[in-house]
């Protein structure tokens, strides 16, 4: 197989080793029971935790009961979150790209500020078309130079006929496209 010929082959291995940050041994080289935890999973327990404890009084009527799901219900969020993805990542981190998103202006930044897009501004120009008279004689045409036998003569293209409204009205042949134009525009 020669160089032109050999095929480029890219591999992207940036899925495989791009491992959360986790929390799972403890310090006696034991694992924390339905770890490793990620800094989400962690996070969750931890609020949900503190959650529950604040509004124990609107639903703690369960005696020993409680204590049970005061660790449950954080264990079995966390759990959860283990295998919730959205796009790919973690929620927590939708949730921040989601915020980010959302507070960005709209035009975006530049150099770390808002970027800022001028108001539009009503601009006023004008055009003038000079329409040179019938009345006046057309310039002579230039002399043309003599042209050497071995170089063949540059081809002409024809004028476009009047249109027949013009021709009857008594007007003279257009010279130029915006004459042809505003001549086709007089005729409607």
């Amino acid at each position: 197989m020669t160089a032109s010929e050999e095929e480029l082959v890219g591999h992207s291995y940036t899925r495989a080793r791009r491992h959360p940050l986790v929390i799972g041994k403890l310090p006696g080289a034991g694992r924390l029971p339905g770890g490793p935890y990620t800094i989400t999973q962690v996070m969750t327990m931890v609020i949900s935790f503190g959650l529950l404890v604040l509004t124990r009084q609107l639903w703690a009527r369960f005696g020993a009961m409680n204590f049970i799901l005061m660790a449950l219900i954080p264990w079995g969020l966390a759990w959860v979150l283990r295998y919730a993805r959205l796009d790919g990542r973690d929620p927590a981190r939708a949730v921040r790209s989601l915020l980010i998103y959302s507070s960005t202006p709209a035009q975006g930044r530049l150099a770390g500020k808002p970027q800022r897009v001028a108001r539009p501004r009503l601009s006023i120009a004008t055009c003038t078309v000079h329409v040179r008279s019938a009345e006046r004689t057309a310039p002579a045409e230039p002399v043309a130079k003599p042209v050497p036998a071995s170089v063949p003569a540059p081809v002409r293209k024809a004028r476009p006929t009047p249109a027949p409204a013009a021709a009857a009205a008594g007007r003279p042949e257009p010279k130029t496209g915006l004459q042809a134009l505003l001549a086709s525009l007089d005729e409607r």
